[in-house]
């Protein structure tokens, strides 16, 4: 598959229009919804876009404006919050490989080849190259969501994300997952702010070992031989099916559910 192809196809798996699978290398397959959309069905496009972050973003970013905003300005906004955002989530970010902040995916070229062309064409936004504002449609999509759905797989480490803003959200965080390395234990050790709770199996290789012994120093370590539950809560809070291990977080296909306030039942 080529490079932009790959892309295309990520994306429509982040958009929920196609199914991604590992059985012989990283293919995809399209969904029911995804042969409505190439038959003519732009609202279900619509939809599915107005909810994915990068685009609601910047949709609320719009709004906030009062609909209509310079190019220029969404890029030195929200790509500026990208910077702020991606230096802070670094530890774990070095992780996929990155080597410092970056304005993705508001800087000038995503945000008039990617987001506006998209948004243009599925009726989302309007404008040229010099302004952008919301259609009709828009505004009529879009919503706060307390509660979202992530996934991640090969070049697609969403639910990484997820896990470092929930460590470094606050509070007494809670680590939990049964297998845990030390690799990713650095990461998120980094990140907390206060002390940790850290929920494991006992270990039984070294680099989990390692972990715990690391996270020890950031709080309290507790292990049970049945543990099941992959979970981080601090002020936000991720329930996924992911081990805190590189393996899960980077190369797997996993999912989970993202909470921006940590329910109280949680």
């Amino acid at each position: 598959m080529a490079e932009e192809e790959r892309r295309t196809a990520d994306l429509l798996w982040h958009l929920g229009l196609a199914v991604a699978s590992l059985e012989k290398g990283l293919t995809y397959r399209a969904t029911p919804q995804l042969l409505r959309v190439a038959k003519g069905d732009v609202s279900l496009l619509a939809v599915r876009l107005a909810r994915w972050p990068p685009m609601r973003l910047r949709l609320r970013f719009l709004a906030d404006k009062g609909g209509e905003a310079f190019l220029d300005e969404v890029e030195e906004r929200l790509g500026g919050r990208m910077l702020e955002v991606t230096k802070r989530y670094l530890p774990a970010l070095r992780l996929v490989g990155l080597r410092r902040p970056v304005k993705k995916p508001y800087n000038r070229h995503v945000v008039e080849a990617v987001l506006l062309r998209l948004g243009s064409e599925s009726g989302l936004l309007k404008g040229d190259r010099k302004t952008i504002a919301l259609t009709e449609l828009a505004e009529e999509l879009l919503e706060t969501e307390s509660v979202e759905v992530v996934r991640t797989g090969p070049n697609s480490p969403v639910v990484l994300a997820a896990v470092a803003a929930a460590a470094a959200s606050g509070g007494m965080v809670h680590l939990v997952s049964p297998w845990i390395d030390r690799e990713v234990a650095e990461a998120l050790a980094r990140l907390l702010r206060d002390k940790a709770v850290v929920v494991s199996r006992p270990p039984r290789e070294a680099r989990h070992a390692e972990a715990l012994e690391l996270l020890a120093q950031r709080g309290e370590v507790l292990c049970y031989d049945k543990l099941h539950t992959k979970a981080v809560a601090g002020a936000s809070a991720v329930v996924t099916s992911a081990n805190l291990v590189k393996t899960s977080l980077l190369r797997n296909i996993e999912t989970g559910v993202y909470y921006r306030e940590t329910p109280t039942a949680l």
